[in-house]
C-alpha cells in the first residue's frame, strides 16, 4: 500500500502560467478531507503518515522510502536541534518489518555543498539509525541531474547477538558484549575502488 502524508501537495509537474513547466509543491485537492486518491492507470494513494506503519496490516511489509525528507534538507533555516523527528526517522521509529528500501542521497554520497555531508534526500537521524539498526544488502546508481547522486539501496534489519567473556574472577567478573551479526551472504564487498585505481585490486 501506499501512503501520502498530504494527498493534495507536491510532486506534481504542472504548466505555469507561461506554458513551461514548474513544480507545485501547493497544489491542494478539491477535496481535502479525502482518505485515498486513485490516478488515471488505478494507482491508489492514500493518506497517512509514519504512524500507519506501526498497523498490524503493514506489520509484514517492505518499507520503500523516495526522499522522505527532501523539504526539511532543502530549508536553509531548519533547527537542528529540533526534538521532532524528521519523516525518514519517524517511519523507522513505527515500522515493525525486516526490509527497507531507500531511494535518494545517503551519507558523503552527495555532490551539494549545501546538503553535505548527508544529502539532498535523508536526514541525519534518520540515516545514522537506518545504519545501526539496519544493514545494506544492495546499492545501485541510478540515472541523475548532473550535480546529484542517487542511489537505490536495500536494507536488512540486523540481527542482534551477544557475547560473554569470562572474567577472572568467575561469574562476577563476566562481561556481555553485544554486537550486530550480519550472514556472510548479507555482507556488501569490502573491496571497491574507483575506475581510476582499479588496477590496484587486480
Amino acid at each position: 500500500m501506499a501512503y501520502d502524508f498530504s494527498l493534495g501537495d507536491g510532486g506534481q509537474i504542472t504548466p505555469d502560467e507561461k506554458g513551461g513547466n514548474s513544480k507545485s509543491k501547493k497544489r491542494k485537492m478539491d477535496d481535502s478531507t479525502r482518505s485515498a486518491k486513485t490516478f488515471e492507470d488505478g494507482f491508489v494513494m492514500h493518506q497517512g503518515g509514519p504512524e500507519v506503519l506501526a498497523t498490524k496490516k503493514n506489520k509484514n511489509r517492505t518499507l520503500f522510502l523516495c526522499y522522505p525528507d527532501e523539504d526539511v534538507m532543502e530549508e536553509e533555516d531548519a533547527d537542528a536541534d529540533s526534538e521532532s523527528m524528521s519523516m525518514g526517522a519517524a517511519c523507522l521509529e513505527n515500522f515493525k518489518g525486516d526490509t527497507v528500501i531507500h531511494v535518494g542521497e545517503l551519507f558523503s554520497d552527495t555532490l551539494s555543498m549545501d546538503q553535505a555531508p548527508w544529502g539532498r534526500s535523508s536526514g541525519p537521524e534518520f540515516q545514522q539509525r537506518l545504519a545501526s539498526e539496519y544493514h545494506c544488502i544492495l546499492k545501485a546508481k541510478l540515472s541523475n541531474w548532473l550535480h546529484v547522486s542517487d542511489t537505490i539501496s536495500v536494507w536488512k534489519r540486523t540481527e542482534l547477538c551477544c557475547i560473554v567473556f569470562q572474567g577472572e574472577g568467575g561469574d562476577d567478573g563476566d562481561e556481555e558484549v553485544e554486537y550486530r551479526h550480519i550472514p556472510k551472504d548479507q555482507l556488501l564487498p569490502s573491496d571497491v575502488a574507483a575506475p581510476c585505481v582499479k588496477h590496484l585490486l587486480e
